[in-house]
C-alpha cells in the first residue's frame, strides 16, 4: 500500500472499484486513505509536525503530500460499469462481452 500511495500522491482522484463494489472496492480503499494519512498527515496535523521539525531539527514529511486527493468508489463497480459503458471504447479497454454474459464475473 506505500507504493500505491506514493505512486498517486499527485493525482486529484482516486478511484477503487472491484466487481459490484460491496467489499474488496470499498476495503482497498479504505486501506489506502489509511495510509495515505498514514504517511502524509492531514494539513491540520501538519502544523503540528511543523513545530516539532521546528524544534527538533528533524524533516517534515507532511510536505511530500501533493494534490489534495479525492478518493471514490465506483458505484455498482465493474459490473455497474459494463452495463452502462462496455462497448464503448473510448471507456472500456478489451471488453469481451461473452466473458461478461449470464453473471460471470469472477
Amino acid at each position: 500500500m506505500p507504493t500505491l500511495v506514493r505512486q498517486l500522491q499527485d493525482k486529484k482522484t482516486v478511484i477503487f472499484h472491484c466487481a459490484l463494489s460491496q467489499q474488496r472496492g470499498p476495503g482497498a480503499a479504505l486501506k489506502y486513505i489509511r495510509e495515505r494519512e498514514r504517511m502524509f498527515p492531514p494539513r491540520e496535523k501538519k502544523a503540528e509536525t511543523e513545530k516539532t521539525v521546528e524544534e527538533g531539527g528533524g524533516e517534515d514529511k507532511g510536505a511530500e503530500q501533493g494534490v489534495e486527493q479525492k478518493v471514490y468508489v465506483l458505484d455498482r463497480g465493474f459490473v455497474g460499469w459494463q452495463e452502462v459503458y462496455a462497448e464503448d471504447e473510448r471507456l472500456t479497454e478489451g471488453y469481451r462481452k461473452e466473458l461478461w454474459e449470464d453473471g460471470y464475473w469472477g
